[in-house]
């Protein structure tokens, strides 16, 4: 009997994909390390690569840098200087006769520096005391004086003299407004424009200050004006309806005058930043005179 042996036949091993599970957890394991902490340190760069969050700033970054620094503080102490505005610098802008904006610029302080050094007072573009007298009439009026003994025969002006015994001039046969006359005081202001400004001036060849012009204009149609600004104010009659011929005068008391061209204009002489020229009239402050 022949006998045969079925062999036994392995079925064939099948490759298949070896599947390793928590090869992060072993080696965290390995390391020592957490499992919730091995996921951050594995998955954190590649967050970051990816334009991911970032690891925050510390807090404690100091906060001094951040604070803003408070702006210097200007005052006048009753001064007022270069940078100052309101209504006080556009007052002051009147009395010098320069452009009325409110702004103490270079032209305000240039006008200050010249009444300073006319004045004879300290030189620093700054009105205090000293500088606010100057600017009154009442200190003009000091140079006003010295040009009050000055011999009018050289000037041409019509300045009665004490002891002359002239007759006064009537107001009401001599009244320029509307008048050939009137015409003639402002060709007379005109024919003087360009004339320099000098405080306690009142000829051409000197120069004029306001008062000074006025008088010698006026007196060149044999019209008697006192040397004051003030005291032209004083004498004048008053009127509210200007005529070329009449005069201007700024504050009460008047600190300035000139002689009103019509149309709103002046003839005066307001600084030696504008001699004597012709302008309009940059504020209400004004009443107006005629002689």
């Amino acid at each position: 009997m022949t006998l045969h042996y079925a062999g036994k036949h392995r079925a064939p091993r099948q490759a298949g994909p070896v599947r390793r599970t928590g090869t992060g957890f072993a080696a965290a394991a390995a390391l020592g390390v957490s499992a919730p902490l091995a996921v951050t340190a594995l998955t954190a760069a590649p967050a970051m690569a990816n334009g991911g969050p970032t690891v925050p700033q510390s807090s404690s970054t100091s906060t001094e840098s951040s604070a803003p620094e408070a702006a210097p503080e200007t005052t006048s102490n009753g001064l007022l200087q270069a940078g100052d505005t309101g209504s006080a610098v556009e007052e002051l802008q009147s009395q010098l006769g320069v452009s009325v904006d409110g702004v103490f610029g270079p032209e305000t302080q240039d006008a200050v520096e010249d009444v300073q050094a006319d004045s004879g007072i300290a030189v620093d573009g700054v009105v205090g005391p000293d500088t606010r007298a100057a600017l009154a009439d009442g200190s003009q009026a000091a140079g006003d004086a010295e040009s009050t003994s000055t011999d009018s025969g050289d000037s041409g002006a019509t300045t009665a003299s004490a002891d002359s015994g002239e007759a006064e001039v009537s107001t009401a046969s001599t009244s320029t407004a509307g008048s050939t006359a009137g015409s003639s005081v402002v060709d007379t202001a005109e024919s003087l424009i360009g004339t320099d400004y000098e405080m306690g001036g009142s000829t051409p060849s000197e120069g004029f200050d306001c008062s000074g012009f006025t008088q010698y204009v006026f007196g060149q149609h044999g019209i008697d004006l006192p040397r004051e600004t003030a005291d032209q104010q004083d004498a004048a009659t008053p009127v509210s309806d200007p005529q070329p011929g009449d005069l201007v005068f700024f504050g009460d008391p008047a600190y300035h005058v000139g002689i009103y061209a019509g149309d709103g204009m002046i003839v005066d002489a307001g600084n030696e930043s504008t001699d004597v020229s012709k302008r309009a009239i940059w504020t209400d402050d004004v009443t107006y005179g005629r002689f």
